[in-house]
């Protein structure tokens, strides 16, 4: 019976591994310059990064995706906690990011995956004034990985990340899964 078991688990962890390597090809196909496979423990949380944008970002508070709204560096550890993979990709802008994460978060449904929240880049921009406790656009706004604690440049320096493309920074978003 516990061999059963072991033989279960092993096969549905290389099927998750599959499925997220399908992911990546398709956010290299929807545009992404640079897409990284990593397990969600590589991420690093700091309570710091949420603080610079309570001190420091004009938009703190003005929109649902940006905190207080967002989890903060305490509620994202456990979070992280609930999914095994993460899969960065990068764009030239804000929009990129933003653009590519939706376009793969539907195509994770229509994969029928629904393990998966994507992180991407930036404020969000979607409406000219956000009304955070009344969101217009709730299936296309999600938080970037700074709105939730995340330390970009520890991560993307943990897992071998290069931000830099042709002397040009690239934005970072990130796709948690399963």
């Amino acid at each position: 019976m516990t061999s059963n078991i072991v033989e279960y688990i092993a096969n549905s962890m290389g099927k998750e591994m599959e499925r997220v390597k399908i992911i990546a090809e398709k956010l290299k196909e929807l545009g992404s310059p640079i897409v990284k496979i990593t397990t969600t423990s590589a991420i690093v949380v700091g309570e710091w990064v949420r603080l610079k944008c309570e001190y420091g970002c004009p938009d703190y508070g003005k929109s649902r995706t940006c905190p207080p709204y967002t989890p903060d560096a305490k509620r994202m550890r456990e979070i992280l906690k609930e999914f095994k993979y993460s899969v960065f990709f990068t764009g030239y802008s804000h929009e990129d990011v933003r653009n590519i994460g939706i376009a793969i978060l539907k195509y994770c449904y229509d994969l029928r995956i629904f393990k998966v929240f994507p992180l991407l880049s930036g404020r969000c921009r979607l409406c000219d004034k956000c009304n955070p406790h009344s969101c217009r656009h709730p299936q296309l706004a999600y938080p970037s990985l700074e709105a939730c604690s995340i330390d970009v440049f520890e991560t993307a320096n943990r897992i071998d990340l290069n931000l830099q493309m042709d002397g040009k920074y690239l934005h970072l978003g990130a796709l948690l899964i399963f």
